[in-house]
């Protein structure tokens, strides 16, 4: 390193050899400085605190191989620190480096102010087409006689538990605290977009147009965990639908209606998903939710209770996490025999070779609206179908001939519907 020290007219002799012994080092090593403050300040009778300010006053260090990377300005150090952490390479003097920031400051300004006018233009662009979309959906809302009666369950459930205090339109399933739309959140969102296609959930334009984007296709795709929905009846309306859900019915039709029937056995299969999660969570396992899992748990339900089956998952995950502690077994492994071991532990209940005790509803899986709704008030029971099948539910209701026609096999066919979960950890899959 090329340096040269320069001192200011008017020093002192005294003064001069200080700063040459503050300033001398080593073969000129940057960090080679053969003399300590407190050995100068001996030396000089002077406190070893001040000499860094004598210096300071009295001399400067050039340092000729070190120029500004922007102007060409030769560093000068009036420090030994200053001097050990010179970037000699990337070092710019104070007049650039407040150019640089300002300008700095300024792209940053330009660029805030052009993300702003993007996120306006994409908010102008939503909230055209949730307007569009809005108009058509006005114009096309059925008449509270043409609704079917599932839909008028679908609604009262809505509304008993995503129903704001002044029920004209829901709070988000994001911001529900309070009584749960259904037992698991695939079914929730199902709920939303079933009644907004059917017209009866419209859109709110500007609470929501964060959580829609606009497709390729021009379509809008909404995040019904986070939207916010007026809903398409009076106040009055809604309150006989609820009133109405809650009352004596035709069971008979319902029970007869394959609609209903198919919302049915989503909600016991919600119930079952949802504690399956849960148990995997505290055991540290993510068993893959897709086709065959779900396959399985039709079957079992189209034989046993909700009950029944929350004891048949406690006991099949039970039996995964100890599979863990088996030598090259890992968590995944583990994860993955989640589904077998949930048609073995069926079987041998069934079979008759092992007997189970009943399970009960627990404090994180409270009966939801729809459960109340669609079992409470319909079949004048008070558990939410927990612990009865659908054949147990529907049987009475059923005309001979279809009774005739109804067997376990096809109650366990599996359905449209296809959930497919990821269960997050808070852990490495080992």
């Amino acid at each position: 390193m090329k340096t040269k020290l320069e001192y200011q007219p008017d020093i002192t002799e005294t003064n001069k050899l200080i700063c040459e012994r503050y300033w001398l080092r080593e073969g000129d090593k940057r960090s080679g400085f053969i003399y300590t403050c407190k050995e100068i300040g001996q030396e000089f009778d002077v406190k070893h605190q001040d000499i860094p300010s004598i210096v300071k006053i009295n001399a400067h260090l050039v340092v000729l191989d070190c120029q500004c990377i922007d102007c060409g300005t030769t560093k000068i150090c009036y420090t030994r620190s200053q001097l050990t952490r010179l970037d000699l390479i990337r070092w710019r003097c104070d007049d650039c480096r407040a150019a640089l920031e300002k300008r700095m400051d300024q792209e940053y300004l330009e660029y805030r102010l052009k993300q702003d006018r993007l996120a306006e233009e994409k908010r102008q662009t939503a909230l055209e087409y949730i307007n569009q979309c809005r108009s058509i959906q006005l114009s096309s809302i059925p008449s509270v006689t043409e609704l079917n009666d599932v839909d008028k369950l679908l609604l009262a459930a809505t509304v008993e538990s995503l129903g704001a205090d002044n029920i004209r339109n829901t709070v988000s399933l994001r911001d529900n605290l309070s009584l749960p739309l259904s037992p698991f959140s695939k079914l929730d969102e199902e709920i939303l977009q079933h009644l907004f296609n059917r017209n009866l959930l419209i859109l709110a334009s500007e609470n929501s147009y964060e959580y829609v984007t606009i497709n390729e296709e021009k379509e809008l795709e909404i995040d019904f965990y986070q939207a916010i929905f007026e809903f398409a009846y009076s106040i009055e309306n809604l309150t006989k639908i609820l009133i109405n859900a809650k009352s004596q019915k035709n069971t008979s039709a319902l029970v007869a209606n394959d609609q209903f029937k198919n919302w049915c056995e989503k909600l016991q299969l919600g119930e079952c998903l949802s504690y399956l999660i849960t148990r995997s969570r505290l055991n540290y396992l993510a068993p893959p939710i897709g086709e065959k899992l779900i396959s399985i748990l039709r079957s079992c339900l189209a034989e046993c209770s909700v009950s029944t089956m929350h004891y048949i998952i406690w006991k099949s995950v039970e039996n995964a996490a100890a599979y863990v502690q088996k030598p090259g077994i890992t968590r995944k492994h583990a994860s993955n025999s989640v589904s077998g071991n949930i048609e073995r532990v069926f079987n041998k209940i069934y079979s008759g070779s092992w007997s189970h005790n009943k399970s009960f509803r627990d404090a994180s899986h409270p009966q939801s609206a729809m459960a109340k709704i669609f079992f409470d008030y319909v079949f004048a029971v008070d558990d939410g179908g927990f612990h009865h099948t659908l054949d147990e539910l529907f049987s009475p209701y059923r005309s001979q001939k279809t009774l005739e026609q109804v067997s376990y096999a096809t109650l366990g066919d599996a359905r449209s519907t296809n959930y497919s979960v990821t269960i997050a950890l808070d852990i490495k899959q080992s």
